[in-house]
């Protein structure tokens, strides 16, 4: 009888146990995101490192320039790379989603990527730290204490991931501008669009940074881009 008397007592709907239901209640539909994490496959660096080219010119210069208006508004922070959804299509709060690693502000991870990239491929490097909403002409002007010979600034137009489900999807929007001393603007190239990936045993910010290497790439192998550097 007493352990009956217990088993009742601790089913009763209390407080403490409401709470408790109620905590409980509210993490399961982030549960797949935690389990997706923790049996995810790191990416290697080198994986994750564009494969780009060396130029006649070896001395560069490189900035990525934040130009997302919500971001340049403040709506959104520097960091922010999109929104991930539990399995009912719900937000993340932003105490729960998951953070990139070094935490770095997303332009950031741009152009240590692009730097990775060109100094693999023999070039000597500068990054340029350029403040959000910059203009050219500003980012020629900061560029030309580097005493680089050409000056290669990435715009981020657009930069958005809709992250739930098994089909994440990612809508983009670059700009890449190649000068030289002086800022003569040699090449530049423009590419945007969305595309859907398909989830796999990734850590959510490895699978964002092998599709940023893929748009890295295709920028830096348009013909325009790559005579302007020398090619």
């Amino acid at each position: 009888m007493a352990n009956v008397l217990y088993v009742m007592h601790v089913f009763q709907p209390t407080e403490e146990n409401m709470k408790t239901r109620l905590a409980l209640k509210r993490l399961l539909p982030i549960l797949p995101v935690f389990l997706i994490c923790a049996c995810a496959i790191p990416v290697p660096k080198s994986e994750l490192t564009p494969k780009l080219y060396s130029g006649a010119e070896k001395n560069l210069a490189v900035g990525v320039i934040e130009a997302r208006p919500y971001v340049v508004s403040g709506e959104k922070g520097p960091r922010f790379e999109g929104i991930m959804r539990d399995q009912f299509g719900m937000p993340l709060p932003s105490f729960i989603a998951p953070d990139r690693p070094g935490k770095e502000p997303f332009v950031d991870v741009l152009s240590g990527m692009i730097k990775d990239g060109l100094s693999n491929a023999g070039a000597n490097v500068s990054v340029v730290s350029l403040p959000a909403g910059s203009s050219p002409d500003e980012a020629w002007k900061k560029m030309s204490g580097t005493g680089a010979g050409r000056y290669i600034v990435l715009r981020v137009k657009e930069s958005n991931w809709n992250d739930g489900g098994r089909t994440p999807t990612y809508r983009y929007d670059f700009g890449l501008v190649v000068a030289g001393k002086g800022g003569t603007v040699l090449g530049a190239k423009n590419l945007a669009g969305e595309r859907n990936e398909k989830r796999e045993r990734r850590e959510s910010f490895d699978m964002y940074s092998l599709v940023y290497r893929s748009v890295i790439e295709n920028l830096f192998s348009d013909p325009a881009i790559k005579q302007a550097l020398g090619n």
